[in-house]
């Protein structure tokens, strides 16, 4: 089986920003934030990141924003439901620092998933902005 190219842009850039996040994360975390806290600031600023990039690298797309934004919202809103359930369960066994970096890749795939399902990226007839 032949692993999607956008896969693997997605992960280049997953890797990348989340990378940088873990950093601010850890930070937070020993600056006295609570780690759901914490967690939630890295993914707001992640969102941020990730469209911009992932829109016009992974996915290249051509679509108009306001096709594909509602889609980058909804997937990225299931993603931060499930992170804010993997790092809730995942720190009640495991320091916050280790559970970030799990929750890290089951959210990744969690939101991967909805982008594909939603057609994120793929022109729907409206013309690129």
């Amino acid at each position: 089986m032949k692993i999607p190219q956008s896969f693997l842009r997605y992960a280049s850039v997953g890797v990348v920003s989340n990378g940088l996040l873990y950093v601010l994360f850890v930070g937070l975390v020993w600056g006295g934030f609570a780690p759901t806290l914490a967690a939630a600031v890295c993914y707001v600023l992640g969102l941020m990141i990730s469209y911009l990039a992932n829109r016009r690298w992974s996915f290249e797309s051509t679509a108009s924003h306001r096709r594909d934004l509602p889609r980058f919202f909804f997937a990225y809103g299931v993603g931060f439901v499930a992170t804010m359930a993997f790092i809730n369960i995942l720190t009640r066994w495991i320091r916050p620092e280790i559970a970030q970096i799990i929750n890290i890749g089951l959210t990744a795939i969690v939101i991967y998933v909805c982008l594909r399902l939603t057609r994120f990226g793929e022109q729907g007839g409206a013309d690129a902005d």
